[in-house]
């Protein structure tokens, strides 16, 4: 499981984050993650409960919030959000190119926002 590394990521960015405005505990983490990232949002909480468990942070949220994949033809520029992963394999729904298509969201974690005591 990845989401392990992942926390520990975040976590590691949280830390810096609450040091650099005098903050001590954790309250809220919202983590964006794209549809691509192989994210199991379930493994992420388990994850981040066992990250925080008897540390200050301990008893602090976890939202997550997946971000849709969007993606731009390379020859055309239409710009769409396919409906699954197969997607990315077919033609450009608009000029009908077999390849070309740019992820231009829906890959990566972010830690989005920060609530702290």
């Amino acid at each position: 499981m990845h989401e392990f590394s992942l926390v520990a990521g975040i976590m590691d960015m949280v830390d810096k984050e609450l040091r650099a405005h005098g903050a001590r505990r954790l309250t809220l983490a919202r983590v964006r993650y794209g549809a691509l990232s192989s994210v199991m949002p379930d493994a992420m909480r388990m994850a981040f409960e066992a990250a925080t468990a008897g540390t200050p942070h301990e008893g602090a949220r976890l939202e997550l919030v997946e971000e849709s994949v969007r993606v731009r033809c390379t020859s055309c520029g239409h710009a769409f959000c396919p409906p699954d992963r197969q997607a990315l394999f077919l033609p450009c729904p608009a000029c009908q190119e077999s390849f070309g298509l740019s992820v231009e969201a829906g890959e990566g974690v972010f830690l989005d926002h920060l609530e702290a005591e």
